[in-house]
């Protein structure tokens, strides 16, 4: 024992400097402390996949059907996290924000794009992936999330709350950004395009302001009021295929290859619905060849035993061709922007050529999947073309259902907005209301983790935490 404390306090009193620098052996002297910013942004460009190609989503809206484990076409709970998309995309985003507003670190960041430019980028992405998780959810923590160990337990802000605060964010994004200022770096999607940034984030605030259209359903209402500023917004919107926001992938590298080919690389758990099917069938449309990899859909809701027993011969999602390593995944399109005007107009929300834009809105999205048609004989289909009465906003509103194929998400969403097509529940439901889920429910983690906010959350919904309780905008 009194050469181990005497060998101590030896080292103790002649080689403090030595132990000092122990410390600086897990240094990197080839790192850097302050992170890439067009790293983190490619990062979560590249990841959009999984917000775009949910199956779930597209499941309740029917228009996939599961193959052989069907518990969640049954309505089984949708108790689900979304932690992880705050600790991923949205902190990254954070952190490109933080890093070019801090200044310790803003100038050195220039070097990826000007720093105006690189924070206008990352709040228009916070702004799309926070709408994404709200409409699945509902209230979820805002203002106060993302601000790491500071604030661990945020709590929960109202889904309006957060919508008002979506539509101003964008609105600011676009004037921030500083035409003459260096491209941002790391932008796989529009290469640091400023203009087509801005008509992306026009696009949003269309879209988001729509989806308000049952709570505010008057011409002088937010919803209106906004969705009309963004339509007038001197920097314009997505009008054409040539500025959707499309992911492009490469094909060379597994991780980096188009969601759907994943889903199917080895499995065969999904296909198209018949009623997907059934639809494209009715109106003669084109975008089946497509849609599918047949016209056979797979019936919807089926048990286990039901599915297995239909066999293996049925649509997959998408044609092969379609859902190749490299095929690209349109996130936000010209169609459902044209047909999102088609249908404010259609409101009186905006002063607009109703039949004009919708049918653009279809030549897009035929065009977007590469499929040709007589698209005059497709309008004179007597549920597509438009007669100037008040049936013509379900039509239009059909159209925008077909248009967000395969984002199940936004397909899903967009049926609660609107009831549009008029989706039966399965006969084989195991939920106690036999309903088609209306929202997914708050995770364990949440009550585990940040139990307080969560329980204030569902106070708010009256019916509590189930998936029947409708979002703000869904009431």
């Amino acid at each position: 024992m009194f050469n181990v404390l005497a060998m101590v306090a030896i080292l103790l009193s002649a080689g403090c400097k030595k132990i000092n620098d122990f410390g600086d052996t897990n240094v990197n002297p080839n790192g850097t402390a302050v992170p890439s910013t067009a790293a983190l942004l490619t990062n979560v460009l590249a990841g959009l996949g999984g917000l775009a190609a949910q199956t779930r989503p597209g499941l309740y809206a029917q228009q996939f059907s599961e193959t052989q484990y069907t518990e969640v076409s049954l309505y089984a709970l949708p108790q689900l996290e979304f932690d992880g998309n705050f600790a991923g995309g949205l902190m990254d985003l954070q952190n490109i924000i933080n890093i070019n507003t801090d200044p310790a670190t803003k100038d050195n960041a220039t070097k990826f794009g000007a720093n105006a430019n690189q924070v206008a980028t990352a709040r228009i992405m916070k702004a799309y992936i926070f709408w994404t998780i709200t409409d699945r959810w509902g209230d979820i923590p805002y203002f106060e999330s993302l601000k790491g160990s500071a604030n661990l337990s945020p709590k929960y802000d109202t889904q309006e709350a957060i919508y008002k605060d979506l539509v101003k964010e964008l609105k600011e994004s676009i004037a921030q950004f500083q035409p003459t200022g260096a491209k941002v770096q790391g932008d796989i999607i529009y290469g640091g395009d400023v203009t087509k940034w801005q008509k992306f984030a026009n696009s949003l605030r269309m879209l988001i302001a729509l989806r308000t259209s049952k709570v505010y359903p008057g011409a002088n209402e937010f919803g209106a009021t906004e969705f009309k500023a963004a339509f007038q917004d001197a920097q314009g919107y997505i009008a054409s295929n040539a500025d959707n926001f499309t992911i492009k992938y490469p094909g060379t590298v597994a991780a980096f290859s188009s969601p759907w080919w994943a889903l199917y690389n080895g499995r065969t758990d999904y296909a198209e619905s018949k009623l997907m099917t059934d639809l494209t069938a009715s109106l003669s449309d084109p975008r089946q060849a497509a849609f599918g990899s047949s016209t056979t859909g797979f019936p919807y809701g089926l048990t286990r035993d039901q599915a297995v027993i239909f066999g293996t011969s049925y649509a997959t999602i998408l044609a092969a061709a379609k859902r190749d390593r490299s095929s690209p995944l349109v996130i936000i399109g010209a169609s459902d922007v044209l047909l999102a005007i088609a249908e404010a107009a259609q409101r009186g929300w905006i002063t607009a050529n109703v039949a004009a834009f919708y049918q653009n809105g279809i030549s897009e999205n035929w065009a977007e999947w590469g499929v040709t048609g007589n698209l005059s004989g497709y309008l004179a289909n007597t549920s597509v073309g438009l007669t100037g009465t008040a049936s013509d906003l379900q039509k239009i509103q059909l159209q925008q259902y077909i248009s967000f194929y395969p984002d199940g998400l936004q397909a899903w969403a967009n049926w609660r907005r609107t009831g549009v097509p008029a989706l039966t529940p399965t006969s084989n439901a195991i939920n106690s209301s036999k309903q088609i889920p209306r929202r997914f429910t708050y995770g364990p983690n949440e009550y585990n983790l940040n139990s307080t906010s969560v329980k204030e959350a569902v106070a708010r919904m009256g019916g509590g935490d189930t998936p029947e309780a409708r979002v703000w905008w869904d009431k």
